[in-house]
Formats: C-alpha cells, structure tokens, sequence
C-alpha cells in the first residue's frame, strides 16, 4: 500500500521558509528559479526537470510528466515529507540507504551500476534518495493511520474469488506454503575490512554446508561467536517477497538459504517446516491484498486532499 498549515502572517510564513528549506534546495534555488512555494519548502525548475526524467526512466519511458503534472506530484512530496516530519516519522538516512540498495537488488545489478544509469539519463543520486525518501516516509503515514481503518468483510473476499475463478486464474497460480523459520545471522563489524567481510562470508557457507538439523544445528548456531540466532515462525509464502518466497521453496526442509548480505552481517533462513495451503490460500490471500490496497488508495487520496487544503501553495 502506498499515501501543512502555516499561520496567514506574511512575516511568519517568510521565516518558516528558511526553517522548513530542505538540505540541498537553498542551492537548487540559486541554480534555477523558483516555481512554486509549499508551506516554505521551495520548488524550482531544476526539480522540475529531475522529477519529469526519473518518471521517464522508472515507467520504461513509457510516462512522460508535463511541466503541471510534474509541479503537481512535486507538491504532493513536500506536502508528504513536512507531514511525515512534523508527526517525527520521516524515513531515516539508513532506511533511504536500505531501500536504494534494495531497488538495486531487485533488478539483478549493484548499487553503483544502478546509480550510474541514473546518472547517464540525467537523474542525481541525492533526486532517487529524495524520491525514495517520499515513498518510505507516506506509507509509514499510510500505515499509522489507516491501518485500523482498513477492513475487509469476508463476503467481499467470496465475492472477489468467485470473479477470479470465473475467469479460470488458477492455473497460473502456485500453490500456497507456510514455512516455519528460524534467522541465523553471522555478525560483522560496522568497518570490517573486505578481507574480514569475505571471511565471515566464508564461514557462513561452511556453516550452511554442514546445517542438517533445525533442532541440533541451532543451538548450534547459538554458540558461535558473532552469530545471532531468533525465530521468525510461521509465514505464508503469499505474504512474502515473490524471490524470498521462491528461494525458500527451492530450500530443502533443515536446511538454510544462502547467505544474503544484510547491513550488520550475513543473514540465513532455516526452513524448520512447510505446510502446502494449496492454491486456493494464495488466491484468498491475493484477493484479500488487492482489496485492502483498493481501500489504502483510497484513504491515501483523502489524506493528501486534506493536506492540500490546509497547506499555503504559491505557484509563480
């Protein structure tokens, strides 16, 4: 799922311009001129620019923002970003770092690669962390709000399995797995040298090599030095990142996954159980997700509306 009021004096809205300026903008509004104004957070025609090149790399080059439509989404992300800041939920640098290596990941290259196509279209790294930041900073919003608003009757979720099964969607479904899990995490040092890092990753494919028992082989794990060991427990495998999910269906029963690098260390998961639900679990479960995005969208747009009408917008 993904979702400002200044008092009217011109004097005081002057000097919350300069307190509500964000890291970078003061040097953009040097470079390019100022568009629009929200709530003293400044716009200018270098954002612009920015904005409407990142939508035309992410959508494939298929969505090409006009000049409007781009001040608009822009004003949407100040209106975002002040809102998660005054209500102390705004996305960390760490989690801004998080998601970026995230996104790299999940197009199969590095972090670097993936900044360097950013670069070639146009794009600045600090534009990515700020877009990111937006997106990390409103479903947190999202989540805090709306989370016990969001319900979906179960006669809802009937009615949306009957549309699905009519048009015969099962065939292309998997069936649903519950894997019981337990985390093992080899430990590295903030500043670990590549030597050390490569070291500790060595030691977590030997451990995993020689793992042939959640019972025996996670106490273990526990008396090793630098190896953090907790139960996740049960989680369905439509609940689960699409590749995370694959990779535990592909993970013998008392085995681990491979070793995936994690800020603090190399992370395993054990498969200490699976459950075949069969495809009529993931089919309820899709039904019940699309269902609750549906009402998030929705409660998304009312929340925006709602800060744009309470915010000072000046457009030039």
């Amino acid at each position: 799922m993904k979702h400002n009021k200044l008092t009217e004096t011109f004097l005081i809205l002057s000097l919350t311009l300069c307190m509500l300026i964000l890291p970078g903008q003061i040097d953009h509004a040097r470079a390019s001129s100022i568009v629009a104004i929200v709530n003293g957070a400044v716009i200018t025609d270098f954002d612009i620019g920015q904005r409407q090149k990142l939508e035309r790399l992410l959508s494939g080059g298929k969505k090409r923002l006009g000049r409007t439509s781009a001040i608009n989404a822009l004003i949407e992300d100040k209106l975002k970003l002040i809102e998660a800041r005054n209500r102390k939920m705004s996305a960390t640098d760490k989690q801004v770092d998080t998601a970026l290596t995230n996104m790299a990941r999940n197009v199969r290259m590095t972090e670097k690669r993936l900044v360097g196509i950013f670069k070639q279209a146009g794009i600045n790294k600090e534009t990515v962390k700020d877009w990111l930041k937006v997106q990390i900073s409103w479903r947190a919003l999202i989540d805090a709000r709306f989370n016990a608003q969001v319900r979906v009757e179960e006669a809802d979720i009937v009615k949306a399995l009957r549309k699905d099964n009519a048009k015969d969607s099962k065939d292309s479904v998997k069936n649903s797995v519950e894997f019981d899990l337990i985390k093992v995490l080899f430990v590295t040092r903030a500043k670990a040298s590549n030597r050390e890092t490569s070291q500790r990753l060595t030691e977590a494919k030997r451990f995993r090599a020689s793992f042939a028992s959640c019972t025996k082989d996670v106490d273990t794990a526990r008396r090793l030095k630098d190896v953090a060991v907790s139960r996740i427990g049960r989680r369905n495998s439509s609940d689960l990142h699409p590749e995370i999910a694959k990779t535990l269906r592909d993970t013998p029963l008392n085995k681990l996954t491979p070793p995936t690098k994690v800020d603090n260390g190399y992370e395993m998961l054990a498969v200490c159980g699976k459950k075949d639900l069969g495809k009529q679990a993931t089919l309820r479960s899709e039904a019940e997700t699309k269902l609750k995005d549906e009402q998030g969208k929705t409660l998304s747009r009312k929340y925006l509306l709602e800060l744009r009408s309470n915010a000072i917008i000046e457009k030039r």
